[in-house]
């Protein structure tokens, strides 16, 4: 009789051993139990770059999921846990920098996770390609003078450059007046706070210009503490300087756009969510 319960319990053993194995993707001698596809992986390439992809916007349609990549071009996408189990689709993933052609891959979801070894999927999770962007428009901005006194009242300006790499490319400048620039962003580089300069605050313009190979330049001009009668007021420190112009691409879906916050395409703290790759104007003010 012992020998009998003996025998039984080791059969339950062996059962129990063999359901725990079988709801396993792999041996937990070979390496340990698979993840789950709950998040993709990938590398992004700025062709004219080195060593420096850190900024570029990784956006998947549909859930509205978004990341940055780091300095190497790697990134993350996280699928969030509250996503249903009803869930299911095939999105695209964008790769975004204003001023380079957007690149895509294709996504596919099922039951509220990624589906592995689908679209442009592998089945370890990556994006099967190291996605390449290629840069479409050259931007550069300078401030002269470049340095002033708290004090100073004379007239500061800002030049914007820009030159197509290739074929033209669209720029639209918002509120902007008699071919000048509409507005420009100052971001203290010791707070980190905004200060917008709006040139006319109720003009409704859109001046949309093709830029080809020959460089284009748009100025404004700006007076420090209200001397143009424009509620500009910097404190002293140093200042990016950064102008207001959108770039157009065609196929780039508005909800991108949108991804980035309320007004981003208007003269608010959200357009400066919008990643460039630009030559940055500096600018002082001293004591």
């Amino acid at each position: 009789m012992k020998a009998q319960k003996y025998f039984v319990a080791l059969l339950f053993a062996a059962a129990l051993s063999f359901n725990l194995f079988q709801g396993c993707t792999e041996s937990p001698f070979e390496g340990g139990i698979a993840a789950e596809p709950k998040q993709i992986t990938g590398q992004v390439d700025l062709v004219d770059t080195l060593n420096d992809e850190k900024g570029v916007y990784v956006w998947l349609s549909g859930l509205d999921l978004s990341t940055y990549t780091d300095s190497t071009g790697a990134f993350t996408l996280e699928m969030p846990k509250n996503v249903s189990r009803d869930f299911s689709g095939v999105f695209t993933l964008y790769f975004y920098v204003a001023n380079y052609r957007f690149n895509r891959a294709t996504v596919v979801v099922r039951e509220g996770k990624f589906l592995y070894g689908a679209g442009d999927i592998t089945p370890d999770g990556r994006v099967k390609e190291v996605i390449k962007l290629s840069k479409i428009l050259d931007i550069k901005t300078i401030v002269e003078p470049t340095q002033v006194q708290s004090s100073y009242r004379g007239p500061i300006n800002l030049q914007t450059t820009l030159q197509a790499v290739r074929d033209t490319v669209s720029v639209v400048f918002p509120k902007s007046v008699g071919g000048l620039l509409g507005g420009m962003f100052f971001r203290h580089l010791g707070t980190g706070q905004i200060y917008i300069d709006i040139v006319d605050v109720g003009a409704n313009t859109r001046d949309e210009v093709l830029i080809g190979r020959e460089p284009r330049s748009r100025r404004q001009i700006f007076e420090l503490n209200g001397a143009n009668y424009r509620d500009l007021f910097l404190p002293v420190g140093e200042y990016i300087v950064i102008p207001f112009f959108l770039i157009e691409q065609d196929d780039l879906p508005q909800e991108l756009f949108n991804s980035f916050g309320e007004k981003a395409d208007d003269l608010t703290p959200n357009f400066l969510k919008i990643p460039f790759r630009r030559d940055e104007a500096r600018f002082q003010i001293v004591p």
